[in-house]
């Protein structure tokens, strides 16, 4: 075991490495990683690294890498105008999206693992394939131990959709029916509900059950059982929606191929495919199966996106009218970290602060010297701006506010610093459950920005306030930066921090070059 955790970590760390060096500027990270990134290769050589990964290599080089990226974007091309992109484009699929992909975009679905056994124990799956005793229910870190406090984390953060997983939920079915039924007492048709199985426990009598307590839609993992299809077709009878979602399995591809006009025929309304991706609880197997890995956003499997866009554009080719999704890795990766953050702000954000687009918090700090710090409040205080809109920093140099009153800052000696918090939450005391007083809230810095001056202040605001063109703004950045001390130093430390808070401010766009 704790050989295994030291190669995870291994592994895991030398991805880190291969995103960092991938990371294009001018800054002290790539000199870093142009000493360190040959002499990590030199240890594919080594006995060490033989150890580590059992003899399988599951990196690009260079030219493998530029290679499967031009492979992978030739088949996106032959899909263009025949798929939609949804979140930046990090998601792909074709007519229309189940009701509940459609929440999980916007940042209104909650998750709940009721339990964690299953019956089965699928090399891919990203459950601690050791459990067997039951927890309590469980999304996003909190656990319910009574529907009162799932309820009540449906209201604190607004939720508009519920999944139920596991391991496998039908495992405890009078607890799932009761998680179902007091939704909708409370809620009534306004939360859209839907849950996972991989279909060994479907009988009619329990699918009779589930809708009589409501249940919305089914999501079946086939590749769990061979894609047997007989327990999809007896759930198509009494449940209003049934979705096959599955991982897209590059040695799977033929036999899902061949299932495609199938699936629509016995009444399917939506096909998901995931890509898999190397965590904690799958990583030796997927290790052996020589797997590429890509490491743009965590690690996930380069021959699973293939698959799943070789599956695209064969539905391309026939014709066929099954709604596909590909939910990427990419897509994972960004979009349940972003809502995760959106949710937490909406029970600790200050109103002077802002909410980025990527989730984080933002606090835009002037400071300056207490005489005219106090000369920027009387400017507030008279033009009526609302006091909640702005916080004097303790020793009052300095004065917190909203990017909407930057026109009263005094530019002649003010500067400006930008910090991002990432919003976390616990509870207070956790035998007393999940209730709104009892949540402690608190904002994790995670970079700032110091010393600004007025105009990479407004090129800042160009870029993540107004969102004009990046290559204009940089344009106009180099043509009238400042004439000052250090000029040609401080232009490019500025350039690399403009560049850098992208990750805080919005979501990267597009499917992530291979690397």
């Amino acid at each position: 075991m704790v050989l295994d955790d030291f190669r995870y970590f291994v592994l895991s760390y030398y991805a880190y490495l291969l995103r960092k060096e991938n990371i294009r500027d001018v800054g002290i990270k790539k000199k870093i990683f142009q000493h360190v990134q040959p002499l990590v290769e030199k240890m594919w050589f080594d006995p060490f690294w033989f150890l580590v990964t059992g003899g399988n290599n599951p990196w690009f080089s260079k030219k493998e890498a530029r290679d499967a990226t031009q492979q992978r974007d030739a088949l996106l091309k032959k899909l263009s105008g025949w798929v939609q992109y949804g979140t930046k484009g990090s998601k792909l699929y074709t007519f229309s999206l189940s009701p509940g992909c459609v929440m999980c975009q916007e940042g209104r679905w909650g998750c709940n693992f009721i339990n964690r056994r299953c019956t089965r124990d699928c090399y891919f799956c990203k459950r601690y394939h050791s459990m067997n005793v039951e927890r309590d229910p469980e999304t996003e870190g909190f656990t319910f131990a009574s529907l009162e406090e799932h309820i009540n984390f449906l209201k604190l953060f607004q939720i508009k959709g519920v999944s139920f997983s596991g391991g496998e939920p039908l495992l405890v079915l009078e607890r799932l029916l009761s998680h179902i039924r007091a939704i909708r007492k409370e809620f009534g048709n306004s939360l859209y509900v839907w849950m996972y199985t991989n279909g060994d426990l479907i009988e009619r009598e329990n699918l009779m059950r589930l809708k009589e307590a409501g249940l919305d839609e089914m999501r079946f993992n086939l590749s769990a059982r061979d894609y047997d299809l007989s327990p999809v077709i007896l759930a198509h009878h009494y449940i209003p929606t049934i979705t096959v979602e599955i991982p897209a399995i590059p040695e799977d591809y033929d036999i899902v191929k061949s299932l495609l006009p199938e699936l629509h025929a016995i009444g399917v309304k939506f096909l998901n495919l995931h890509q898999l991706s190397f965590e904690e609880e799958n990583w030796k197997i997927l290790l052996k199966r020589d797997y590429h890995f890509c490491c743009h956003e965590g690690l996930s499997v380069y021959e699973s996106e293939m698959c799943a866009l070789r599956l695209f554009l064969h539905a391309r080719e026939r014709q066929l009218s099954l709604p596909m999704n590909y939910c990427s890795h990419a897509y994972k990766f960004r979009v349940r970290r972003r809502d995760a953050r959106m949710r937490r702000a909406l029970l600790s954000l200050d109103d002077f602060q802002e909410q980025t687009d990527s989730g984080f918090v933002r606090s835009l700090w002037v400071f300056d010297s207490p005489d005219k710090i106090n000369d920027l409040r009387r400017r507030m205080e008279e033009a009526k701006c609302s006091s909640r809109h702005w916080l004097l920093h303790h020793d009052k140099t300095g004065v917190a506010l909203h990017s909407s009153l930057r026109s009263y800052i005094d530019w002649s000696s003010a500067t400006i610093t930008i910090v991002y918090h990432n919003p976390t939450m616990t509870l207070k005391n956790k035998s007393d459950g999940l209730h709104r007083e009892n949540l402690n809230t608190n904002h994790e810095m995670v970079a700032s920005v110091r010393g600004w001056g007025q105009f990479t202040f407004e090129c800042w605001h160009k870029l993540y306030i107004q969102k004009q063109n990046a290559d204009d703004v940089f344009r106009f950045f180099y043509r009238h930066y400042p004439k000052v001390e250090n000029r040609t130093a401080r232009l490019q430390r500025e350039v690399i921090e403009l560049k850098e808070l992208a990750q805080y401010e919005e979501l990267e766009e597009g499917m992530p070059e291979v690397f």
